[in-house]
């Protein structure tokens, strides 16, 4: 349990402000402070949002009293400011992906289990309204054996990756300067929580390069994976290709007596196939026919206030959610393991798109000796 009364935040970087709202959602919580290297942001967003103290250096910021550090820095800091900030005492909120190395995961884990701290990666695409109704769906039973799944991120963010004065940005040597899926989290993240699962082995192939100008990422890649209990999970990842800013992440499921698929474009129903509750073997369903007995309860209490915090309310649930497990003392529900098995097949599949395609083996980091 906490022992003060409040849970006191700092936040980390300015995409951290978008789990400002599902913080304050909690009363327990106060957001303290912001750090950002830019003085203008921090000026900026500390008026914005009336944080009381801001940073522009982390060490600073971690040498205060804070309990909890949102970490939501360049994918290449999360590591070190994270382990940081758990050497030092703090909880740890981090943004994806976990780690840009097999390396670092091991420094991660070993960082997480000395402290004693929470930590919990900020997936936001499990918390979303319908993954998580899919998820309570098949943890019923309804979909029965599942055995296959999609996730696909395919979301043009070539803009992103230049600033306005043609200088290559974080996301340009991170996110597409290396060859393989990974930044996978948001397809693969809610899927293995369906699932109830990881992954062991992951194959991944690509299209080569065909927007201008090139960078080191294929302009689509697949990951194929295979997990402990023998599903087959198919992945795409694609951040170049042009085409419209419709949903940006796709899933289906299949399993013995159901099937998922979400929206292809805005506007259309994610559909499901239900064995025994739909009317027949040919018809699909909205899957919103289901909220009202399925609907986990955070979301039917607080759902415009999450639909009001941006990112279809993810963002909202993942700092809500988090504040809760340090106010009540249980444990979080992407913890370090769990977002490594989002993060590391990602990793992994750098090396087997360079080999050709060959399935590789995903370590457990479970699996380590204790510190």
């Amino acid at each position: 349990m906490q022992t003060t009364n409040d849970v006191r935040v700092g936040l980390v970087g300015k995409r951290a402000t978008a789990f400002i709202a599902g913080f304050r959602s909690v009363p327990e919580v106060r957001v303290q402070a912001f750090c950002d290297i830019d003085p203008n942001v921090c000026k900026r967003v500390a008026a914005q949002y009336e944080i009381p103290a801001q940073y522009r250096d982390f060490a600073e910021l971690i040498a205060t009293d804070l309990d909890v550090v949102v970490v939501a820095t360049p994918m290449h800091l999360h590591v070190q400011q994270s382990v940081t900030a758990l050497q030092a005492g703090k909880h740890v909120l981090s943004e994806v992906t976990a780690a840009v190395s097999v390396e670092e995961c091991y420094q991660l884990v070993e960082a997480v289990r000395e402290s004693g701290r929470q930590y919990m990666l900020a997936e936001n695409c499990c918390y979303t309204k319908e993954n998580l109704l899919v998820q309570a769906l098949a943890k019923a039973g309804l979909f029965g054996e599942m055995y296959y799944a999609e996730g696909d991120y395919v979301h043009d963010c070539r803009h992103l990756h230049h600033d306005l004065d043609g200088n290559p940005t974080w996301r340009a040597a991170w996110q597409v300067g290396r060859n393989g899926g990974t930044y996978t989290t948001h397809a693969l993240g809610p899927v293995l929580e369906w699932l109830g699962d990881h992954v062991v082995s992951v194959a991944c192939l690509g299209t080569g390069r065909h927007t201008e100008p090139p960078t080191g990422m294929d302009n689509s890649v697949t990951l194929l994976c295979k997990t402990k209990r023998g599903a087959l999970v198919n992945l795409r990842n694609d951040m170049q290709s042009p085409r419209p800013s419709g949903p940006t992440t796709h899933f289906s499921l299949q399993g013995t007596k159901g099937a998922y698929q979400s929206a292809r474009r805005k506007g259309e129903p994610n559909l499901i196939w239900l064995e025994g509750r739909s009317p027949d073997r040919e018809t699909w369903q909205d899957l919103a026919e289901y909220e009202a007995e399925f609907l986990p309860e955070p979301w039917r209490s607080l759902e415009s206030q999450a639909v009001q915090a941006g990112h279809g309310g993810g963002d909202f649930f993942v700092a809500r959610d988090f504040a809760l497990s340090i106010l009540n003392g249980t444990p979080v529900s992407i913890d370090v393991y769990r977002a490594l098995d989002f993060t590391v097949p990602g990793l992994v599949s750098d090396q087997s798109i360079a080999q050709g395609g060959i399935p590789l083996p995903i370590p457990n980091f479970r699996d380590l000796p204790s510190v």
